[in-house]
């Protein structure tokens, strides 16, 4: 075994600690990737778990109606990403008409056991057919109720 020979062994040595620190460099920026989106999947799953409404009552008989929600769960939930859902149809619900119903003013935030009203702005509804009401919460929860 001579001089050559262990040349180039130490020349593979080092390409072979060059080529696996390239790869650890690439697999390691993947899998700090994946632990980033893991992280992110597994709070919005905890959230969707901590969260619980229901629509407590519906306000049809003044020709106008009105939707109120209570939250259950123990996600504090944003107003301003609640949808309503009509008879199967979206109906547009500003912020400003999200209410306490205990103050009448407007609410930002729907904390654990506290009931919201919701004023959407939808046609008179019959009172003499039946109708379905949806309320979806921004991580996907949701509750309906016929009246």
């Amino acid at each position: 075994m001579g001089f050559s020979t262990i040349a180039a062994q130490i020349l593979f040595f080092i390409a072979v600690v060059g080529i696996s620190a390239g790869v650890i460099a690439v697999f390691g920026s993947y899998i700090d990737q994946t632990k980033s989106a893991m992280s992110d999947k597994q709070q919005y799953i905890v959230g969707q778990l901590k969260t619980d409404i229901v629509i407590s009552n519906i306000d049809n008989q003044s020709g106008h109606l009105f939707v109120f929600v209570k939250n259950v769960g123990k996600e504090q939930l944003k107003t301003d990403c609640i949808n309503l859902y009509v008879d199967s149809g979206w109906v547009t619900v500003t912020p400003a008409r999200i209410t306490d119903p205990s103050t009448g003013s407007e609410a930002t935030y729907l904390d654990s056991e506290d009931t919201i009203k919701i004023d959407p702005q939808a046609a008179p509804l019959g009172e003499n057919s039946v109708h379905e009401a949806k309320v979806v919460t921004c991580n996907g929860v949701w509750d309906t109720e016929s009246f």
